[in-house]
């Protein structure tokens, strides 16, 4: 029994060791970038009194100089429940390049103002990485995003956060 008592800090500190060096395979670094889409599907259903549903399905390019999703293609499917054009948003964005994909969802709020006798819509909030496969395995990453209409049906997203690769992954393309 007395052995088995003077094992325990011995665990303990294995325990520790093991947890530590998990963390220490994972390298957070800065990640910033862009897309430009455009809407390849909408429907809008209004309920009343302006307030809106919206299931909407866009496509576009990211750039993300120096980082892995640079020339990525970008799919985004959201929602959103706006009421005079204002609301929360969320949805999914699926960042590919051949066999390549990250898959990131977003949840936030669409705000719409008046500028010039013109309505200003702008779109902020917060991701998170939910699936990373191909040379993007065991990618993780969050952060913020904020957006702006550049047209009717288009409009321009940019991002920034941290990502984290496992060192033992596989490599990512660009920059880790």
């Amino acid at each position: 029994m007395h052995t088995f008592l003077r094992a325990i800090p011995l665990i303990a500190a294995l325990a520790l060791f093991g947890l530590s060096s998990t963390n220490a395979l994972a390298e957070s670094v800065k990640d910033t970038g862009g897309y430009d889409a455009a809407y390849t599907k909408k429907d809008m259903q209004p309920i009343q009194d302006g307030h809106v549903l919206t299931l909407t399905e866009a496509s576009g390019s990211a750039v993300s100089p120096g980082n892995p999703l640079d020339g990525f293609s970008v799919t985004e499917r959201g929602t959103a429940d706006l009421s005079q054009g204002n609301g929360p948003q969320r949805g999914y964005v699926i960042f590919s390049k051949d066999s390549d994909q990250l898959i990131v969802r977003f949840e936030g709020n669409i705000t719409t103002t008046m500028k010039d006798e013109k309505p200003n819509t702008t779109m902020k909030g917060n991701y998170v990485v939910v699936s990373a496969s191909g040379a993007l395995a065991g990618m993780q990453g969050e952060g913020a995003y904020s957006g702006y209409f550049t047209a009717e049906d288009k409009f321009h997203i940019d991002w920034d956060g941290t990502r984290k690769i496992q060192k033992d992954a596989r490599a990512s393309p660009g920059n880790n």
